[in-house]
């Protein structure tokens, strides 16, 4: 049978991809120079989606997709691999790619098919998931490291 869910890291995951996003947000608004990042083209074609957004609606969606991977994760590829923190983090990487497979081709994110898919493309679009995932987990894995967080 399944293994209970970790609630309290999935909140904690919903919580860091949410506040990412709001810094993301302030980067691609020129609130944040991150000395010639804002230039990058994944992060230039986000002026459109978050103009489509509130601060709150879209770190409420990037939260909400932080929280659904981790479920997918807690409920399949954790319990094929073992508690081995590098297959953890391949496994990590690998689904927050994948996550962006539905997000594109479902319909549920059109300001971001439209916006964000689209403009780059399959590979480049699949690369910057897989960032996203990184940072995410290395901004939990800092925390949890360095006692903020309790081991979520």
């Amino acid at each position: 049978m399944y293994n209970k869910l970790d609630s309290n890291k999935i909140i904690t995951i919903f919580v860091i991809t949410a506040l990412w996003d709001v810094v993301l947000r302030f980067v691609v608004e020129g609130k944040i120079p991150l000395s010639g990042i804002e230039d990058m083209k994944w992060i230039v074609v986000l002026k459109g989606y978050f103009k489509r957004h509130t601060l709150l609606g879209a770190a409420l969606i990037a939260g909400f997709v932080g929280a659904v991977t981790e479920v997918l994760l807690q409920r399949s590829v954790y319990t094929w691999y073992s508690q081995n923190t590098k297959s953890r983090g391949l496994a990590v990487l690998l689904v927050s790619g994948l996550i962006g497979l539905p997000m594109r081709y479902s319909g549920l994110f059109p300001h971001l098919e439209e916006h964000y898919y689209k403009p780059l493309g399959f590979q480049y679009s699949f690369c910057t998931d897989v960032f996203s995932g990184l940072v995410v987990m290395i901004t939990h894995q800092f925390l949890t490291i360095n006692k903020i967080l309790a081991n979520t």
